[in-house]
């Protein structure tokens, strides 16, 4: 029987590609990524590893987690995998943006849209056999016709709506309702801005509204021996680094009104930074997988669990060998989504039926360049006192704070830093190091005597 071709591996390497527990790209990571360990978002809940209630505790009705980590470190993974254990003890909705939002013009108004599609569609979902009383649906229902239908600019909502829908009412058409709103928000309808607007004068009655019938969900659930809602909040983290400041600043207040359960995924530089976020929500961070440690010693058993995981997607007999393997995981720096991308760069540079150490070298080269615009000029000699330091250097600055954002600077468990080994390998790094190691040798000059 012929092999299949080189070039039939390629898509998998698209990291656009979802991957849950049952995925055939799944790979456990936890314990790879130093102390990190899920204890702390399980507890947040009161669920043993299993996702099971611990004994003598009951479910939770109103918990806030802030999960954050690098973009691209793993996150989307690792809270699939939670919402899994989660739904042995709650009723979870887990929301991933960037399929029903516009996550590149994305404000509170929009989520809490989409936060309350997910409310309604639980009793469309979840095969209850209790209906939501009216006396909670109505005064929701209200406030959408008062602010919204009734209001000519934005007429053409309620005709999107199907008239057997408007008919029956109740959670049907509040469901339809808010899929057509979201929609016209995603799309960018002339009027979205006018839209939120809307939204946000009115966020205060809407919310009382809204808390009262997450509280009356929670009751209906609990008498079908369901557990309590869980809204698991994926994509905020891919937010542009103003847009990111707006939401988990300014909005975060409102977020965290909601009466509910709630993990809402975060860019790291988010979970770096106190103020209001830090108060509002438990912070529960994922780190890089751990290649090296801070002294740069390499861990075997973490490349290896990385090599695994790149086998999963193309048997080890397309690669000249696995140590071609292992040196893209070393630079990728232990970060999940970069070591994809190096391997699918590597697919543009192949002209053979074999990913030889040659053309790995080449795709090392291609993505280190995407870095260096990233990087300013007075960054470099930062970045080597950071590896220097082999851990020690954890000043956070506004300028390092934007680094960690971009990639360049990649965090490790107990919070310590290392530049991107990619960005190591960029001339004007190197000569920032070999600067650095000059200044070291030179011996420091004496300070000038006073005569006598």
């Amino acid at each position: 029987m012929t092999s299949p071709s080189i070039w039939s591996f390629q898509e998998n390497f698209d990291f656009r590609h979802d991957v849950g527990p049952d995925s055939p790209f799944h790979h456990a990571l936890e314990s790879h990524r130093g102390e990190y360990s899920r204890q702390k978002m399980l507890t947040a809940f009161h669920l043993d590893r299993q996702g099971q209630l611990r004994p003598g505790a009951q479910a939770k009705q109103f918990e806030a987690v802030l999960f954050g980590g690098h973009v691209g470190c793993g996150k989307s993974t690792e809270l699939r995998d939670y919402a899994r254990l989660f739904r042995q003890s709650y009723t979870v909705h887990h929301l991933e943006l960037t399929k029903t939002l516009d996550i590149h013009n994305l404000r509170f108004s929009d989520l809490l849209m989409a936060l309350a599609n997910a409310l309604v569609r639980t009793f469309q979902d979840e095969n209850l056999s209790i209906r939501p009383d009216a006396i909670f649906i109505t005064p929701v229902v209200n406030w959408f016709d008062t602010r919204i239908l009734k209001q000519e600019r934005f007429k053409d909502i309620e005709g999107e709506i199907k008239t057997e829908v408007k008919a029956e009412g109740g959670i049907p058409f509040l469901a339809s309702l808010l899929a057509t709103i979201t929609g016209k928000v995603r799309a960018g309808a002339s009027y979205r801005e006018e839209l939120r607007r809307e939204i946000r004068d009115g966020f205060l009655q809407l919310l009382q509204h809204f808390n009262a019938l997450i509280a009356h969900t929670n009751g209906v659930l609990a008498r079908q021996s369901r557990g309590p809602l869980l809204f698991i909040i994926d994509g905020t983290d891919k937010l542009s680094k103003d847009d990111s400041e707006t939401f988990f600043t300014a909005d975060v207040n409102q977020l965290g009104q909601i009466q509910t359960n709630l993990v809402v995924c975060a860019p790291i530089s988010v979970l770096l930074e106190s103020g209001t976020t830090g108060q509002r929500f438990t912070r529960v961070q994922l780190p890089m997988v751990k290649v090296f440690e801070a002294d740069e010693t390499p861990r075997q058993a973490e490349e290896d669990a990385l090599i695994e995981l790149v086998l999963k997607r193309m048997p080890l007999a397309y690669f000249d060998d696995q140590d071609t393997v292992r040196y893209l995981v070393r630079h990728s720096g232990g970060h999940v989504r970069d070591l994809l991308r190096l391997v699918r760069a590597a697919f543009s540079r192949m002209d053979g039926d074999t990913l030889t150490r040659e053309v790995a070298a080449l795709a090392v080269r291609d993505v280190a360049s995407e870095y260096q615009r990233l990087v300013r000029q007075s960054d470099w000699p930062d970045l080597v006192r950071i590896d220097q330091s082999q851990g020690d250097e954890k000043d956070r600055t506004d300028d390092r704070l934007r680094l960690l954002y971009d990639l360049v600077l990649l965090e490790y468990n107990s919070y310590w830093w290392r530049s991107h080994p990619l960005v190591r390998t960029l001339a004007a790094y190197q000569k920032a190091a070999k600067a650095a190691q000059a200044a070291a040798a030179t011996p420091a000059a004496l300070p000038p005597t006073t005569p006598t």
